[in-house]
């Protein structure tokens, strides 16, 4: 059995604990459905380039770039995070392979000034073949302010977040 914990969810920023009790399952983490807060509004996107002619992808909409991974698995277990490029046929999807992680360990990308942006727009994949936990920090970029455009009282500005 899998579950994905929130540990914090922000404008920018979004921590994910997800952890598996099971030999083999895999987890896929949608931007739309864990990362948008009650304040946000998701914003589909694309990306100018495959990022594999050697330059960096531009991209509009919401996406999320991994700045930290902490994993800790069962003996001679693996754990790999991917990007899910093409889910169109569920049997044969199209995979980023990005990490391949086994026993226990961390990535503090954002420490040593980068950030992993391959491919941000797509959801990422976790797919373990046995028990452990993931922990994800991941920057978050292009999510709109939501509106209420509900007028509560004469002092009430519908073009403005929590007026």
């Amino acid at each position: 059995m899998s579950t994905i914990h929130v540990l914090k969810n922000t404008e920018t920023e979004a921590v994910l604990k997800v952890y598996s009790t099971l030999n083999g399952e895999t987890i896929d983490i949608d931007l739309d459905t864990w990362l948008t807060k009650d304040t946000q509004v998701y914003v589909p996107g694309a990306v100018d380039s495959p990022e594999t002619d050697g330059h960096f992808g531009e991209y509009t909409g919401s996406h999320v770039f991994i700045t930290g991974i902490w994993w800790g698995l069962k003996k001679d277990k693996q754990l790999d995070v991917t990007r899910l490029i093409d889910n169109t046929d569920p049997a044969n999807p199209v995979l980023h392979g990005h990490y391949y992680l086994i026993n226990g360990g961390q990535y503090e990308f954002d420490h040593h000034g980068f950030a992993d942006r391959v491919y941000a727009h797509s959801p990422i994949r976790l797919i373990f073949d046995g028990p452990g936990h993931c922990i994800l920090k991941l920057r978050k970029i292009g999510w709109e302010p939501k509106i209420e455009t509900a007028q509560f009282g004469i002092y009430d500005d519908v073009t403005q977040v929590g007026s």
